[in-house]
C-alpha cells in the first residue's frame, strides 16, 4: 500500500468518526431536555395507521455503489404504514441527466435526460420478538421527465422499471435479493464487446443481493452501517460489487417550545469491485459514476 493512499484513507476514518461525534456533542444538551418533558395527560387509544414525511440533504445520491447524482441531492419521501405490517409510501429524488437518458450526440434528437426519479412501492413487514424479521417489497422506478432510455437501438424504450424484493433480518443483521422482472431501466442487451445488438430489451432478471450489518455503538449514540452487495445484470456489461461503511446519529435541535425531534446525520464511504466493463459505468459526459466514494448527510423524519 502507498503512502499516498495509506494517508487517504486514514482521512475518511477520521472524517466518518469526526462528524456524527460533533453532532453528538452539538445537540447532546437537546436531547436531555426532551427526556425532562412534562407528565403526559392520559393517553388515548393508538390508531393502527401512521403517516410519516421525511426530507434529507445528500451530498451525493449514492445507490449500490454508484453515484447517481452529480453533487448534492435533496430527497424526500411519503410513508404510511399499518400495525398489521403493511406500509406503501414514494420517495422521490434529483439525478444526473448524463446518467439516466441525456444523449448530446444527435443519435437521440431533443433528448434531455431524465433529471428526477420517483419510487412507489409497497410492502408487507414484520419483526417477531424472537428478534427475527421479515420484509416484502414491490418499488416501481418511475421517472417523470419521461425521457427515452440511453440506449442506440432502442429508442422509445422508457427507463421505467419494477423491482421485487425479500429480506430476512436478526438483530443486527438483514440479508436481502432483490429481483428486477422489467428490462434493466429500459436498456438493451450488450454483447462482450460491449456494443448494442440490433434487439429490444432482452435484459430482465436482473438481480442484487446484500448483506448489511447495523448496530448501535456503547458510545455517543452512534450507530455502525457496514454493507456488501452484488449486482448482476443479464445481457449487460453491469455487474459489480460494493461495499460501504458508516457511522451515523439521531439527534434533536432546541426550540423554544420543546426540541425538534426526528433529525439524522452521517458520514459513509463506499467502493465498488469486481466490475464487469468499467465503461458501463462512465456518463454521457465523462464522468466515473462508480469511483470510491465519501458522502455525508443530514435528515429529519416527522
Amino acid at each position: 500500500m502507498s503512502t499516498t493512499s495509506f494517508k487517504l484513507k486514514r482521512h475518511i476514518i477520521s472524517a466518518l468518526v469526526a462528524m456524527p461525534l460533533a453532532l453528538s456533542a452539538t445537540y447532546a444538551f437537546a436531547d436531555e431536555a426532551a427526556v425532562e418533558a412534562a407528565p403526559a395527560a392520559a393517553a388515548e387509544p393508538a390508531s393502527p395507521h401512521s403517516v410519516t414525511f421525511n426530507l434529507g440533504l445528500y451530498s451525493e445520491y449514492m445507490f449500490r455503489g454508484v453515484a447517481l447524482s452529480d453533487g448534492p441531492a435533496l430527497q424526500g419521501g411519503i410513508d404510511y404504514a399499518h400495525t398489521s405490517g403493511f406500509y406503501a409510501g414514494t420517495w422521490w429524488s434529483n439525478i444526473d441527466k448524463n446518467n439516466a437518458g441525456h444523449d448530446d450526440s444527435g443519435a437521440v434528437p431533443f433528448s434531455s435526460g431524465n433529471k428526477l426519479e420517483t419510487d412507489w412501492y409497497v410492502g408487507f413487514a414484520k419483526t417477531l420478538e424472537s428478534g427475527f424479521g421479515y420484509n416484502f417489497l414491490a418499488n416501481y422506478y418511475y421517472y417523470p421527465d419521461r425521457e427515452d432510455s440511453l440506449s442506440a437501438s432502442n429508442h422509445g424504450h422508457k427507463q421505467d422499471s419494477l423491482e421485487l424484493s425479500a429480506a430476512l433480518s436478526y438483530k443486527w443483521l438483514t440479508y436481502t435479493f432483490y429481483y428486477m422482472p422489467t428490462d434493466y431501466y429500459g436498456l438493451n442487451k450488450t454483447d462482450s464487446s460491449f456494443t448494442e445488438l440490433k434487439t429490444n430489451g432482452d435484459t430482465k432478471g436482473a438481480t442484487y443481493n446484500e448483506l448489511k450489518f447495523n448496530y448501535e455503538l456503547p458510545v455517543g449514540k452512534l450507530n455502525l452501517l457496514a454493507k456488501v452487495g452484488y449486482q448482476h445484470t443479464p445481457g449487460l456489461q453491469g455487474s459489480e460489487g460494493d461495499m460501504a461503511f458508516g457511522l451515523s446519529r439521531n439527534f434533536s435541535l432546541p426550540s423554544a417550545d420543546k426540541p425538534l425531534e426526528g433529525f439524522s446525520a452521517g458520514a459513509y464511504y463506499t467502493k465498488t469491485f469486481s466490475v464487469k466493463n468499467q465503461d458501463f459505468y462512465v456518463s454521457t459526459d465523462g464522468r466515473d459514476t462508480n469511483a470510491q466514494k465519501l458522502w455525508f448527510f443530514v435528515k429529519r423524519t416527522w
